[in-house]
């Protein structure tokens, strides 16, 4: 592997296409709900979807001799669907000063430390990405609140869907299993089966320990007793269908900022917050939605300037170009994205709350 037409630092088209393509990861239990799809247009597909997947709409009856009534399709937010670019930039001749100053002087060790800074600033754009999907999830919108940017997209999921509470203290004024009967009711009245739930490893662990909870699963002798882990997934399954139990306590870290003392200064924040749980249903297709990936301005110019463009189409588009006054090569990732929610009644967010006992 070598650097286009030898200059030092600029990447062939051919090489820079090895990246954006997978964004995926393994580990990441969200991806399992919310898959990732590339979409030629972003708003035709989020339409066609709006409209496939809501509770199925009825026609009427009509006489002969009158009109046929006008079906109505689900409304979108286009204003907001299209805001959702994405990107980031690095200074490739920065990394080589400090490559070569520190005694990198192979062509192809040079080459692999600006590949390995490429991955990992497209990485930082599928973290974006990762971050919308479970605020999605956790909240039943998407906030983009940065660079000058201040708004919000909405899903259509009602208030009272992402306004409920799930009290696990001793003062609670319900039972928690009675609690939970409630919001699986709610969303049976709506038409939806909730099958899954999502929430921190130690939300979970409060339901473990909840003393009815305990009481409903072992009886009155065994309260005070930790349900274990696999009982309490058989107990969620077998009273109310909720078979899918997610936990997510991955974490990211907003971009970094200098420390006075010349390092960056990494905060750390959650993709799910501690503090709520999600319940959802995902009936057969099993998932809940998908992530939509356009084509960002950056890659729609590229093909206008080409007589025959590349068939292949990443999800992260990622380019390089110099400026001339300082010197520098920079590169840069980008992509456009928004997470889709299938059916806006699919689903029920609670605060996770403890009232004390008397």
């Amino acid at each position: 592997m070598e650097f286009f037409k030898n200059v030092l630092g600029i990447v062939s088209d051919e090489d820079l296409l090895t990246t954006g393509f997978q964004v995926t990861r393994p580990n990441d239990p969200i991806d399992g709900l919310f898959d990732d799809e590339s979409t030629e247009n972003l708003v035709a597909r989020w339409n066609y979807i709006a409209n496939e997947f809501q509770i199925p709409q009825m026609a009427q009856f009509h006489a002969f001799d009158t009109k046929t009534q006008k079906s109505l399709r689900a409304p979108i937010d286009e204003r907001n669907v299209e805001k959702g670019l994405i990107k980031s930039k690095r200074n490739t001749s920065e990394l080589l000063y400090e490559l070569t100053k520190n005694g990198v002087r192979t062509e192809a060790e040079l080459y692999d430390y600006v590949m390995n800074d490429i991955n990992a600033l497209t990485d930082e754009v599928v973290t974006r990405t990762k971050v919308a999907k479970n605020e999605l999830l956790a909240t039943g919108k998407v906030t983009i609140k940065e660079n000058d940017l201040d708004l919000t997209v909405d899903y259509g999921v009602p208030a009272a869907h992402t306004s409920l509470n799930l009290d696990f203290g001793a003062g609670a004024a319900k039972a928690l299993p009675d609690q939970i009967q409630d919001i699986v009711d709610m969303a049976a009245d709506t038409g939806v089966e909730l099958n899954g739930i999502v929430c921190a490893r130690s939300v979970l662990s409060k339901m473990r320990q909840n003393k009815e909870v305990q009481k409903a699963i072992n009886g009155t002798s065994m309260e005070g007793v930790i349900v274990s882990n696999n009982d309490i997934r058989a107990f969620l399954d077998a009273e109310y269908g909720i078979g899918n139990i997610v936990t997510n306590d991955l974490s990211y870290s907003v971009p970094w900022t200098m420390g006075s003392d010349g390092r960056p200064t990494v905060t750390k924040k959650r993709y799910f917050p501690k503090d709520r749980i999600s319940f959802y249903g995902t009936g057969n297709s099993m998932r809940l939605g998908t992530g939509l990936w356009g084509v960002p301005p950056e890659e729609q110019v590229a093909r206008f300037e080409q007589v025959a463009p590349s068939g292949q189409n990443p999800y992260v588009y990622v380019m390089q170009y110099a400026e001339q006054d300082p010197a520098v090569l920079w590169t840069k990732a980008s992509a456009l994205f928004m997470p889709v929610l299938f059916n806006p009644d699919s689903l029920y967010i609670a605060t996770v709350t403890e009232t004390p006992g008397a």
